[in-house]
C-alpha cells in the first residue's frame, strides 16, 4: 500500500513541473513578443518622427520661399509707382529679404518681355484692354534638408481711362432724381456714395478703392428710397436693398456678402482693390496734366502734359505749332472780354472761342488732332467751343487748365473720336444767348442738346456734414431752365481733381433747372480705334501667376 502511493505522488510532481514549464514558456514568448512589438512601434515612431520633420521642414521652407517672392513683390510695386519703365541696373539695386534660419540661395527680379498690348486676363481690372509690361521675381531657399524656389509674375497695367463709364479720382457721389442707368464701368480710387431717389441701374463692374455707403457723404438725409441694382457675374440684377437693410459698409458681413451677391462686380476696399493713378508722381496734383509747361516739369510731366502732346498751341493771345513756330488761323480761335455772364460763378467771362467749322473750312485741323489752350487775359478766363456739330476725320482733342463752355450740339452728326480736358464744363444749349446771360432765369430758356465725347474735368467737392456738391448728376453744369428739355449725352465722364478756377458751390433753382438726363457710356469706346487722340492712361501693378519651381 506505502510503494504504490509514492508513485501518483512523483507522477503529479512531474506533472505540475511540465505544466509550469509551459506556463513560463508562454510568458517568454508573450514577453518577447511584447518587447517585439514595443521595439517596432518605437522604431516607426522614429520613422514617423522624421517624416513629420522632414515635411514641417519642407513646408516651412516654401513659405520662406513665398516669403521673399511677397517682399520682392512689394519692393517693385514701390519702385514701379516711382521709375514707370526701370532697367535691369535698378531692379537689381531693389533691397533684399532677410530670413532668419534660411539660406537664400537665388534671388532675382527681371523684365520678362517687352510691353504687349492685350485684354487683360488677371487682376482687379479684368476685361479691358491694356498694355502690360511683366517682371518675374524668382527665390530659392534652403533649409539644411530641404531647397525650394517661386517664381511670381508681376503685371504693371497701363490701362487707357476712356473704357470706363465713369472715373473718379476722389469720391464719388451718385444720387440722381430721375433713373439712371450706366452702361460702362464706374469705378473711384476714393469712397463710392451711391443710392437714389427712383432708380439706378449698373450694368457692369462698380468698384471703389475706399467703401461703397449708400447715403449721401453729407450726411444731410437718411438712405434714400430708390433702389439700386448691380448686375451680378451671371449678368442678373441684384439690389442693394437685401430687405431688411442696405447693403453696404455699416453691415459687418459685407465683404462676404457682396460677393456672394454680385460675384465680384461689386467690389471695393474690402476686397483689396488696387488704385489706379496717372503715371504721374506720387504727390502731384492730377490737375497738373492740363496746366501750362513748368521749366521744372521733368520727364514723367513732360510724357503726360497736353501742353507737350499738342500739336497746336494757344497760350494768351499767341498761337503756335509744337516746335513754337507761330501760327495764322484766321477766325478759329479769338478773344473776347466779358463775353457773357456766369450766374454760379458770379462772374462776366472772358472766353478763348474756338470755332470748330472755321478750323475745318481753313484746313486748319491740328496734324495730330490735340489742341492746348490757356489764358490770363481778364478776371475770369475760360474756353468755349462753338460749331464743333462736326469734327474732323481724326477726331479732336481739346485740352484746357480753364473752365470750358460747350455751346450747342457737339460731334453729334458724323461720331469722331473727342475729348474734352477742362478744369470745369458747362453746356450751353443751341438756344443760349450771350445778350440774355446776366438776366433772370426766365430770360435763359434752353433747347435740346446732344453731345458725343469723352470728358476729363474737376467737381467742387462736397463738405461732409454740410454742403453736397450735387454729385456726378451735376458734374455738367448749366445756366439755363432745361425744364422739359433734355441732354443726350454718350462718352466716358473723368474726374481727376477739385476745380481750381471754377469754385462756386452747386445749388438748385437759382441759376439753372435741371434737365432730362439721356446719359450713357458709349461702348464703342472698347475699341481701341475709337479712342480721341491722345488718350490719357492709368496705371496699377498687379500680381500675376506664381509656380513653384521645386
Amino acid at each position: 500500500m506505502a510503494a504504490g502511493h509514492s508513485g501518483r505522488e512523483g507522477q503529479e510532481k512531474g506533472t505540475g513541473q511540465k505544466e509550469q514549464g509551459m506556463v513560463l514558456l508562454a510568458a517568454v514568448v508573450m514577453m518577447c513578443g511584447l518587447m517585439f512589438v514595443s521595439t517596432t512601434a518605437s522604431l516607426n515612431s522614429i520613422g514617423q518622427t522624421k517624416v513629420t520633420s522632414v515635411e514641417l521642414d519642407e513646408t516651412r521652407t516654401f513659405y520662406a520661399a513665398e516669403a521673399a517672392v511677397e517682399w520682392g513683390s512689394n519692393e517693385l510695386r514701390a519702385l514701379l509707382l516711382n521709375n514707370l519703365d526701370p532697367v535691369q541696373e535698378d531692379l537689381d539695386q531693389l533691397s533684399q529679404p532677410y530670413l532668419e534660419g534660411y539660406y537664400l540661395e537665388n534671388y532675382q527680379i527681371q523684365k520678362a518681355g517687352t510691353t504687349s498690348s492685350e485684354i487683360i486676363t488677371s487682376g482687379d481690372y479684368i476685361g479691358l484692354y491694356g498694355f502690360v509690361q511683366r517682371y518675374n521675381i524668382e527665390a530659392r531657399v534652403s533649409s539644411e534638408r530641404r531647397s525650394t524656389a517661386i517664381n511670381r509674375e508681376i503685371q504693371h497695367q497701363y490701362i487707357p481711362l476712356f473704357q470706363f463709364g465713369i472715373f473718379y479720382d476722389d469720391d464719388l457721389e451718385i444720387f440722381p432724381g430721375p433713373n439712371m442707368t450706366f452702361a460702362g464701368r464706374v469705378h473711384t480710387n476714393g469712397d463710392l456714395y451711391m443710392g437714389a431717389e427712383s432708380g439706378i441701374y449698373c450694368d457692369s463692374y462698380v468698384t471703389a478703392v475706399g467703401k461703397y455707403w449708400h447715403h449721401r457723404k453729407d450726411r444731410t438725409m437718411g438712405d434714400p428710397p430708390g433702389y439700386v441694382r448691380i448686375k451680378d457675374a451671371l449678368g442678373v440684377y441684384q439690389d442693394v436693398n437685401r430687405g431688411a437693410y442696405w447693403l453696404d459698409n455699416r453691415q459687418a458681413s459685407w465683404a462676404s456678402e457682396a460677393l456672394e451677391v454680385w460675384g465680384g462686380m461689386m467690389r471695393d476696399q474690402a476686397h483689396g482693390l488696387a488704385t489706379l493713378k496717372l503715371p504721374l508722381p506720387p504727390a502731384a496734383d492730377q490737375h497738373v496734366i492740363v496746366e501750362r509747361p513748368d521749366p521744372g516739369d521733368g520727364a514723367t510731366e513732360r510724357d503726360q502734359k497736353y501742353w507737350y502732346k499738342a500739336s497746336v498751341r494757344y497760350l494768351d493771345g499767341v498761337l503756335t505749332d509744337s516746335l513754337g513756330n507761330v501760327l495764322s488761323q484766321p477766325g478759329v480761335y479769338t478773344l473776347r472780354t466779358d463775353k457773357f455772364y456766369d450766374d454760379r460763378e458770379n462772374k462776366w467771362v472772358d472766353v478763348v472761342e474756338v470755332d470748330v467749322s472755321a478750323m475745318i473750312a481753313g484746313n486748319y485741323v491740328p496734324p495730330n488732332g490735340i489742341v492746348y489752350i490757356s489764358s490770363a487775359s481778364g478776371d475770369f478766363p475760360a474756353v468755349r467751343i462753338k460749331n464743333g456739330s462736326s469734327l474732323p476725320s481724326g477726331g479732336l482733342t481739346i485740352a484746357t487748365d480753364l473752365p470750358l463752355y460747350v455751346q450747342s450740339n457737339y460731334n453729334s452728326t458724323t461720331k469722331r473720336g473727342s475729348a474734352l480736358l477742362c478744369d470745369a464744363i458747362t453746356l450751353l444749349s443751341p438756344n443760349w444767348n450771350d445778350g440774355n446771360s446776366n438776366k433772370s432765369l426766365s430770360y435763359r430758356t434752353a433747347s435740346n442738346m446732344n453731345i458725343n465725347c469723352c470728358v476729363m474735368t474737376g467737381h467742387v467737392g462736397t463738405i461732409e456734414g454740410s454742403t453736397y456738391s450735387g454729385g456726378f448728376e451735376n458734374l455738367f453744369r448749366f445756366l439755363e431752365n432745361w425744364s422739359g428739355r433734355t441732354v443726350s449725352y454718350r462718352g466716358s465722364v473723368i474726374d481727376l481733381w477739385y476745380s481750381q478756377h471754377a469754385t462756386a458751390p452747386w445749388s438748385y433753382g437759382s441759376f439753372y433747372t435741371a434737365p432730362g438726363r439721356n446719359w450713357g457710356f458709349d461702348t464703342d469706346l472698347l475699341q481701341p480705334g475709337n479712342w480721341p487722340p491722345g488718350t490719357p492712361r492709368v496705371h496699377t501693378i498687379q500680381r500675376g501667376a506664381w509656380r513653384q519651381i521645386s
